[in-house]
């Protein structure tokens, strides 16, 4: 009988537990695997954002958030037909696209599970060029976090992206959602491609709200999901704006369509600024209202009443601590913003009686401001600081 020696690897620890006594081959169990291969009960290679096992049947995965191990594959590798794919020529950028999938797109989202600019973009990457030099553009950027000297390939994939934009909207009544994503990632990128941002992003911003109000005078545009998710994103970003951009650059908030589709999301979950869309919707009114005051040092005090109103009554939708406090932080700089810069242009008349009434109404407002921003830096340092609503949701209140 031959004798046989086996020696295993230095470091290895496997012991005799692991070995099965009836000579089965023994098979490693996938700990992260998406959930259709685990209901199917097949092995999942754990490629992210699509097993090998779901791009075989064509299928998009369901899967928790990603360990950082797993490696993206890009859509154009999936044999899923779509709807309207496109047949022209762009460049793609696996490295870039796998990089927006384990970082990029997480850090745009309060919860990570529910992520519209995750998983799902895929099947929008599949039919719309700009979004994929877009996405490729913001990335590049991200990686290098937007140095100056290194931004040949982030400039490259934003002309890229205005390029086939432009192809796309040759037919304002054929634009499709997903290039208004594109509008959005180029506008918020705005600033970082510039070696001394002075801008906002304006063009696009004003681009963005005359597409979107196109879209949302179709009622039935007006309640799809994707349509929703960007309204809820524009919201958020006029609101970011409002207070710091000229009065004259912003088209008005309060047409027909958005105060319809507001209502409709009044109280759902947005993956961007979670239940919260009315509320933001009403401090973006309010910074445009502050810095028209501070420009003419006109008030309207009628309209300061109703603002001052509607803050103090809104009320929380949903009991998730982390978005409530962020919420609230975000209704007590609405308030601190109306007393403060309100107050600045309160002229009394020469009377002394007039003169004390004034004095003591500023000593309360201070005491006011001062409470609530108290409750604000509470509710903000009782937030974990890598909780995924302060990745997103705190750039305003900075």
């Amino acid at each position: 009988m031959t004798a046989y020696q086996v020696r295993f690897a230095a470091g290895s620890n496997l012991s005799t537990k692991q070995l099965p006594q009836d000579g089965r081959k023994l098979r490693s169990k996938s700990k992260f695997g998406c959930k259709e291969c685990k209901l199917r009960r097949v092995k999942c290679d754990e490629t992210y954002p699509v097993c090998l096992q779901c791009q075989r049947r064509g299928s998009l995965r369901l899967s928790a958030t990603p360990p950082r191990q797993w490696q993206a594959v890009t859509p154009w590798m999936i044999p899923r037909p779509v709807k309207e794919p496109w047949t022209g020529v762009f460049n793609r950028n696996k490295r870039l696209m796998h990089y927006w999938f384990e970082n990029t797109s997480r850090m745009m989202t309060v919860s990570p599970d529910n992520n519209p600019l995750s998983p799902p973009l895929l099947e929008h990457l599949l039919s719309t060029p700009s979004l994929v030099h877009a996405v490729q553009s913001v990335n590049a950027g991200q990686e290098i976090f937007f140095q100056r000297s290194t931004l040949q390939t982030c400039l490259g994939e934003r002309g890229l992206a205005i390029q086939a934009l432009q192809r796309e909207l040759q037919d304002p009544s054929q634009i499709k959602p997903p290039s208004l994503i594109s509008v959005f990632l180029l506008g918020i990128s705005w600033s970082w491609t510039e070696d001394r941002p002075h801008c906002y992003g304006k063009e696009h911003l004003s681009g963005a709200h005359a597409l979107l109000d196109k879209m949302l005078a179709d009622e039935q545009k007006r309640e799809e999901p994707l349509v929703q998710y960007i309204l809820g994103w524009y919201i958020y970003w006029d609101l970011s704006c409002a207070f710091i951009a000229d009065p004259d650059d912003f088209y008005p908030l309060n047409t027909a369509g958005m105060l319809a589709a507001v209502k409709i999301m009044r109280a759902s979950f947005h993956p961007m600024i979670g239940f919260s869309a009315e509320l933001f919707y009403l401090l973006a009114s309010l910074g445009r209202y502050c810095r028209q005051t501070m420009k003419t040092g006109v008030r309207d005090l009628a309209l300061e009443a109703t603002f001052k109103e509607q803050l103090i009554a809104w009320k929380p939708t949903h009991d998730d601590k982390m978005l409530v406090d962020m919420s609230y932080a975000y209704r007590n700089h609405g308030l601190i913003m109306l007393y403060e810069v309100c107050e600045r242009f309160y002229v009394p008349e020469n009377s002394m009686e007039c003169w004390k009434q004034s004095r003591d109404y500023a000593q309360t407002t201070r005491s006011l401001t001062r409470r609530l921003a108290l409750d604000s830096l509470k509710r903000l340092f009782e937030t974990p600081v890598n909780a995924p609503c302060i990745v997103t949701e705190c750039w305003p209140l900075r």
